[in-house]
C-alpha cells in the first residue's frame, strides 16, 4: 500500500468542499475531514475490519490541534 500523500488529502478535501456547496470558509475543516477519512479507509483495508486505528486518530488530532494553536 503506498503512503498517503498531501495530494491525496488535497483531492479529497476539494471534493468534500464541492459537495458542501463550495462555502466561502477556511479549508481546514475539509482538509482534516479528508485526512481522517483517508486514514480510516486505509486502516480498514489494512486490518480488514471497521475497527478504528487509535494511533492514526491521534496523529490527525495532534495535527489539527497544532494547526489551531497557530491560529489567533
Amino acid at each position: 500500500m503506498r503512503a498517503l500523500t498531501e495530494q491525496d488529502i488535497r483531492t479529497r478535501a476539494y471534493k468534500l468542499w464541492q459537495t458542501a456547496g463550495r462555502p466561502n470558509i477556511k479549508m481546514d475543516a475539509f482538509w482534516y475531514q479528508a485526512e481522517k477519512e483517508l486514514l480510516a479507509e486505509r486502516a480498514r483495508e489494512k486490518h480488514g475490519s471497521r475497527a478504528s486505528n487509535t494511533a492514526q486518530r491521534r496523529v490527525v488530532r495532534r495535527r489539527r490541534n497544532a494547526a489551531l494553536a497557530g491560529v489567533h
